[in-house]
């Protein structure tokens, strides 16, 4: 037979001072119930199916103990019951989760998820998490809001702590914010910091938005971001030299964020991280901006903030649409560029490079350089980046014909320089030899007083390299010695005017090459 107890009006205040254990009650509240279980002992465990229910609204349960929920339900039947946690450290656990109405962290110490847990309500959605001046640690558990209102948590000197040192941080708040709008603020900290996070749903389609933030224990961004609703982050290189390869530390600071949402929305966002977190050495004072992981590379850097070093730092970004993991990174030495395919085939006896990129921040151009040893490179042209202002997320087809290919394997590579000037060189690419003639030549000019001489001789020869201006005349000549293979040789030219003029390498035989250059004698 089920078993009632029944609180009324009469009788507004009864007092457990070693503890609650329902085996299966039906304990029905007034609006003026108050259950008091008081002790370090003094816990609440709910067994074998017992239920709290509220005949009106306004039952309040003060608890000095831990909650335990080992029954096949949520705890309670309805809505209306208040449950203040007033002792010092308290846990919330139990076999199943239980589904609060409105809580309030109350006394010390620090409160503990052991189960996932929901606040809230079960059908008016109109409960409170009242957070006020305590932690509470989500324990790798998640923590649902069921209450859609701006409202529906509310924080004093308190903090909810999500710091699980996991590449998937499973210490997650899930806000149901259904329809509603505004700013629903996270109010996350650490170490006696608070750090909220808001997001402010700026469209009204239902939606659940689920965020979860930590920094790492070495101050190294590692691990990086696991796999939420995308793949895992795999990359975190920075534009510019010494960064080509891991930027965890001089870009990035040392925080991430997973937020993921149900639905399709947009929203306004506001990061907070620690001063101590801020390991960025680019100008770590300066500008910084949020970068989201899509799956396959960062997108351009969006929203601004300044850099602080002690405190706490903010970044804000408004019309986002896109979520997963994010980072804050500087604005002089963002994420990278994002080069999908880099390859050469032969055309005949020319060269056709192509590349491809998935994203670009920015970028102002790229150079195509080749090597027959992979180690001495030349510059043999540039190609000015699709992107508009240098910005894109979206996939981008390049392509460059070397003309004047080796008769030998050939190594080429791709640097990328930004707006600002910094670059980056991205891996080295062989292809094998496209010409169809024993021995070649090339000429190539930057624009200054300099000439490089390429030769890629079947025999030791003879050059000479004669130089004409406009009219015709000889106005330098130089000879060379090529030995059989590779030769490379850097030619200054002293004391003629800038202008335009031809020059022509001929070893006397049958190889004549003639080029039009721009020279600029400084």
């Amino acid at each position: 037979m089920k078993k009632y107890l029944l609180l009324f009006l009469l009788i507004p205040l009864i007092s457990f001072s070693q503890g609650l254990i329902n085996n299966g009650a039906y304990i029905v509240m007034t609006n003026t119930s108050n259950i008091y279980i008081d002790g370090a002992t003094g816990s609440y465990t709910n067994q074998s199916g017992g239920l709290i229910s509220n005949a009106t609204t306004g039952g309040i349960i003060t608890l000095f103990g831990n909650w335990t929920n080992n029954a096949a339900n949520v705890a309670f039947n309805n809505d209306g019951t208040t449950v203040n946690f007033s002792g010092a450290n308290q846990t919330i656990g139990g076999t199943n989760s239980t589904t609060f109405f409105n809580v309030n962290l109350l006394g010390s110490g620090t409160k503990t998820l052991n189960v996932n847990t929901r606040v809230g309500g079960i059908a008016t959605l109109t409960g409170v998490l009242s957070v006020g001046a305590r932690i509470l640690d989500l324990n790798s558990r998640t923590l649902t809001i069921s209450n859609p209102a701006a409202g529906g948590i509310t924080y004093g000197a308190g903090y909810i702590l999500s710091e699980t040192n996991a590449a998937a941080n499973p210490s997650i708040v899930t806000w149901n914010m259904g329809t509603n709008t505004g700013a629903h603020v996270y109010p996350f900290g650490v170490a006696g910091i608070q750090i909220p996070f808001t997001f402010n749903k700026t469209t009204a389609g239902a939606s659940n938005i689920s965020v979860s933030t930590r920094a790492t224990a070495a101050n190294t961004n590692l691990p990086w971001a696991g796999a939420s609703n995308v793949a895992a982050v795999n990359s975190m290189q920075a534009l510019g030299p010494p960064y080509y390869a891991d930027a965890s530390i001089p870009s990035v600071v040392d925080r991430w964020w997973d937020i993921t949402s149900s639905a399709a929305v947009t929203a306004n966002l506001i990061f907070s991280y620690r001063g101590v977190e801020n390991t960025t050495t680019a100008a770590p004072t300066g500008l910084l901006a949020a970068q989201h992981w899509n799956g396959t590379n960062w997108d351009p850097p969006v929203g601004s903030g300044t850099g602080v070093l002690a405190g706490v730092g903010t970044v804000s970004v408004t019309g986002a649409s896109t979520f997963s993991p994010w980072v804050i990174s500087t604005l002089i030495l963002p994420l990278p560029i994002e080069l999908m395919s880099f390859a050469g085939e032969c055309l005949d006896d020319k060269t056709l490079l192509k590349w491809t990129t998935a994203s670009e921040t920015n970028n102002s151009f790229f150079t195509i350089e080749k090597s027959v040893d992979a180690t001495n490179f030349i510059e043999i042209g540039t190609v000015t980046s699709l992107a508009t202002n240098g910005n894109s997320n979206q996939v981008l087809n390049y392509s460059f014909e070397d003309n004047n290919s080796y008769n030998s394997l050939t190594y080429y590579r791709l640097k990328q320089t930004d707006l600002n000037g910094t670059y980056k060189t991205f891996n080295i690419v062989p292809v094998d030899a496209c010409s169809k003639n024993n021995e070649t030549v090339d000429i190539y000019n930057n624009g200054s007083n300099q000439l490089t001489i390429v030769v890629n001789a079947t025999m030791d020869s003879n050059y000479k390299v004669d130089l004409y201006n406009s009219l015709g005349q000889i106005v330098y000549s130089q000879q060379l010695f090529a030995v059989e293979g590779f030769n490379k040789v850097e030619l200054m030219i002293p004391e003629i005017s800038n202008g335009v003029y031809f020059v022509s390498l001929n070893n006397g035989l049958s190889k004549v090459v003639s080029k039009k250059i721009s020279l600029s004698i400084k």
